[in-house]
């Protein structure tokens, strides 16, 4: 029945699609032509569809696959990939993955072994980084261009600067400043970073909240294709 409904609202669209097309050809060059994006943001991979909370804010270009699960208030922005093929990707509340961020997972073909993606709540990760494999706790930082490789741990209230590259196995104690590549221990953190980390975090849910409105998915509807 699932898909007997996708594919006649498939259709409908094609259909709609169709007659705008005509309808510029008549109006010549007084027409506005708009294209519609066949982009799936949030889409199944070999019987895995993505749990993503209703009030999580997906960027319309961004791609969310297979075995992942999204939780209240997060958001996914624009150009990132959160891949959950061969192993799975879970995400808490409250967290935002950046611009361009890829989120992936380790798998059997991996030469470390398989290794889930576990990030949890309150958790900002910045434009362009890489999380691979790796588990980020609560209020932990991952900053513009980091890289972070499989079974690595980042502790609560922890920072990995930006443009560092966390190496395999490694551990993030919590409340200490990462930085380098490979990245090693800077510095403790003080009190007032480590509570600047749920502001930003908070931060971004409100932004989220900004776009989705903008974009007009109040209601953050599931856009699942049946593979």
């Amino acid at each position: 029945m699932e898909r007997a409904v996708y594919a006649f609202g498939r259709a409908v669209r094609e259909v709609g699609l169709a007659l705008d097309r005509v309808g510029c050809r008549l109006q010549g060059n007084f027409a506005h032509a708009e294209d519609l994006s066949r982009h799936q943001s949030v889409l199944s991979l070999l019987g895995q569809k993505p749990n993503v909370e209703s009030n999580v804010f997906v960027a319309p270009n961004a791609a969310v696959i297979g075995d992942v699960k999204i939780g209240a208030l997060s958001s996914v922005w624009y150009g990132a990939v959160l891949r959950g093929d061969v192993n799975s990707i879970t995400i808490g509340s409250n967290t935002s993955i950046g611009d361009h961020a890829i989120i992936h997972v380790s798998g059997n073909n991996q030469r470390t072994g398989p290794s889930p993606t576990i990030i949890g709540n309150n958790v900002t990760i910045g434009n362009g980084a890489i999380v691979h494999g790796s588990t980020l706790k609560d209020n932990c930082s991952i900053e513009v261009g980091a890289i972070v490789f499989d079974r690595v741990v980042v502790e609560e209230n922890a920072v990995v600067g930006a443009g560092s590259v966390v190496t395999e196995g490694t551990t993030v104690p919590s409340g200490e400043l990462w930085a380098g590549t490979p990245a090693r221990f800077v510095r403790k953190l003080t009190s007032e970073e480590q509570s600047n980390i749920q502001k930003a975090a908070d931060g971004w849910q409100g932004v989220a909240t900004q776009h989705a409105t903008e974009h007009k998915k109040q209601s953050f509807d599931k856009y699942i294709e049946t593979e």
